[in-house]
């Protein structure tokens, strides 16, 4: 009775940026973190009128950050990192503006009711646009919008003004409760198929659902109305229009799907106030400036070639010397862990993927298989079938366990180009995977050990705020159910 865990998993889910890049490799992670900490020295050295020499050495010091006790005193947020050396000898910038989230109900309502506001402007300016969903989210909002030619930057500034015009107006929103019959037949006689399909599922989740609609306007006058539950302010009045920015357009598939109607997407950004508009505007500059492929292009240490193909980093010498550095204290790391390093192959027969598993829930994540003498072989998207075979190679006994297996391998996964960031969600990258094969009793010391080892590495880097989510065994699982 063997448990085999990846502790892979521990650090994808140790930062949040972690949990949400399923492409993202702890190299990557690392490395982003790194090119802050060489982005707060850069800023530093301007201020202070320092040689540009001095911040191309920021990789050239990775050997003494490695040695360096753990940096307990060091803060992180996000993947922004501030040298205190370099940052305390910089004029102290201002106090930080607290910034809210949707947790706060009234900007949730703000942001909700902005983007009402947005899509009502739209359809006002542009008449051949139909609406489809337009969620709040984290930083502010979005909607998105099926017209035959396409958005401008201009159009932002356009939209953002007849938007402005109708927070003055102060407009009552309404809410309006109907029968499926009558929405579908406004819906249809507003000729917007998209209201019309996600009416369908709505009922079609739940047949007794209450069918809502909101209108911004005057009873018996011209106002907009869209398919929706809720929640909003009272009147448009409650917007502050000095705290409300339309910041992109973006491409997005309707339902997400590859085969239904591309949309244009206009992202928004709403706060209670110009002062947490502010503060956002400064935070996005920061994290500009602070971003891992310009800086890793000025400090040539890695490109992605697209005549190779999108997703696939080339490191530079630079770049290989910082990574060889980083892997070399992987290894220490884990060694004194009681690790055993392996290598493994990068390809296998696509039967290996069918006994593990992968091939029938990972199917869509996984490059397509090429055909070797009659068989099918599939690139690895994982390591884990691997360990496994190794474990099998021969007979084991109680008295072998606990084994511990790492391997920095490198993986492929199909990524779909949209997706593509950077280091963050690549298509090609090297992952640290170990699987532990254990004794029940032995059970709770291992996967203390895994925390530990996660935190040695984590906090090395000066990561020392994340949030660790746990993942267990759910009903539907392959394999036998242990005992």
């Amino acid at each position: 009775s063997c448990l085999a865990r990846c502790s892979a998993s521990a650090f994808q889910s140790a930062h949040p940026c972690m949990r949400l890049l399923p492409g993202l490799s702890l190299g990557g992670f690392l490395m982003s973190a790194l090119l802050a900490r060489s982005a707060a020295l850069n800023a530093a050295a301007a201020a202070r009128r320092l040689p540009a020499s001095t911040c191309g050495r920021a990789a050239a010091a990775l050997p003494r950050l490695l040695a360096a006790p753990a940096m307990g005193s060091r803060r992180c947020s996000g993947l922004r990192m501030a040298d205190q050396s370099a940052v305390a000898e910089a004029p102290a910038p201002p106090a930080p503006v607290p910034l809210p989230t949707n947790a706060n109900e009234q900007l949730l309502r703000i942001r909700h009711s902005t983007a009402h506001v947005m899509a009502m402007a739209v359809q006002r300016l542009y008449k051949d646009a139909r609406v489809t969903i337009g969620p709040w989210i984290e930083k502010g909002f979005y909607y998105d919008f099926d017209r035959p030619e396409p958005f401008a930057e201009k159009d932002l500034r356009r939209i953002k003004k007849e938007m402005d015009k109708l927070i003055g107006l102060k407009l009552p929103f309404r809410r309006e409760e109907l029968s499926f019959d009558e929405a579908k037949a406004r819906i249809e006689a507003a000729d917007e198929p998209y209201k019309l399909e996600i009416l369908d599922s709505i009922v079609a989740k739940d047949p007794d659902a209450p069918i809502t609609i909101f209108h911004i306007g005057e009873p018996g006058k011209a106002n907009w109305w869209d398919l929706c539950a809720g929640p909003h302010v009272e009147h448009t009045g409650q917007l502050p229009k000095d705290a409300i920015d339309l910041e992109s357009i973006a491409g997005a598939y309707w339902r997400g799907d590859e085969a239904r109607p591309m949309l244009q997407r206009i992202y928004g950004t709403a706060w209670e106030s110009a002062e947490q508009l502010a503060e956002h505007r400064r935070i996005q500059e920061e994290a500009k400036r602070r971003d891992h492929r310009a800086l890793g292009k000025q400090l040539r240490l890695f490109s992605i070639q697209q005549e190779a193909g999108g997703g696939l980093v080339f490191w530079h010498p630079r770049g290989a010397r910082v990574r060889r550095l980083m892997e070399d204290f992987w290894r220490e790391a884990h060694t004194a862990g009681g690790y055993e390093l392996l290598y493994t192959p990068h390809m296998a027969s696509l039967d290996l993927w069918k006994t593990s598993g992968h091939f029938d829930f990972y199917a869509d994540g996984m490059f397509d298989q090429m055909e070797v003498e009659g068989a099918q072989y599939q690139i690895k998207p994982m390591n884990c079938p691997f360990h496994v075979l190794t474990y099998k190679d021969e007979k084991r006994s109680y008295r072998d366990l606990p084994l511990r297996w790492a391997e920095l391998g490198t993986v492929y996964r199909y990524e779909r180009s949209g997706t593509l960031n950077g280091l963050f969600r690549v298509r090609g990258f090297t992952q640290d995977d170990a699987h532990i094969f254990c004794l029940p009793e032995q059970l709770a010391d291992e996967i203390q050990g895994v925390l530990d080892l996660t935190e040695t590495i984590l906090t090395k880097f000066g990561f020392t705020e994340y949030e660790v989510m746990l993942s267990t065994r759910p009903d539907k699982a392959v394999g036998a159910r242990p005992g």
